[in-house]
């Protein structure tokens, strides 16, 4: 009896503090919910419908080529949108289940450019001014992986590419 009675306080104590773990953990966010909604960058609104990528098939679909450096660095979910205001443009974001997933995306992708180090956004960012009509940006922050596109080449073009990368970081955290 008394080792019945052991049992059972014991069971009782260990899975009321496993629920009471459990509902003081953070809900992890998802790469959706992390994406600007219309005009939350003034004047910037969705164009078209977010392409989402769940599964390597599916990433394959969306990069062909490319889907083997996320896949190897625990890709989990990916979220691509379009913007359109005065210029357009992309933002992708990934999750890779954790930093290190995120921080060897950052390093193995094709992205190179010169490290953003004046209130950048995110934990390591780079801007590339390589490319002939656009910029990109590049960060990685937590498990994510964000890559912004405008495809114009102006200082104001890059300001917005960088309120974007600014205003996703602040989501992320």
């Amino acid at each position: 009896m008394k080792y019945f009675i052991f049992t059972i306080t014991f069971l009782l104590l260990f899975s009321s503090g496993c629920r009471k773990k459990d509902q003081n953990t953070t809900t992890s966010k998802d790469v959706v919910d992390i994406m600007p909604t219309d005009n939350e960058i003034s004047n910037w609104a969705r164009n078209g419908t977010m392409s989402i990528a769940e599964n390597e098939t599916q990433l394959c679909a969306l990069i062909d080529g490319a889907a083997p450096t996320y896949t190897d660095n625990g890709f989990v979910k990916c979220a691509f949108q379009r913007y359109k205001s005065s210029d357009s443009l992309e933002v992708r974001i990934y999750d890779q289940t954790d930093s290190t997933g995120a921080k060897n995306v950052y390093h193995g992708a094709s992205g190179t450019g010169t490290p953003w180090t004046t209130n950048p956004a995110g934990t390591e960012a780079r801007i590339d001014e390589t490319l002939l009509f656009d910029y990109r940006i590049d960060f990685r922050q937590d498990k994510f992986f964000v890559s912004i596109t405008i495809y114009a080449k102006t200082q104001s073009a890059l300001d917005v590419a960088k309120f974007f990368a600014q205003n996703i970081s602040s989501a992320i955290q």
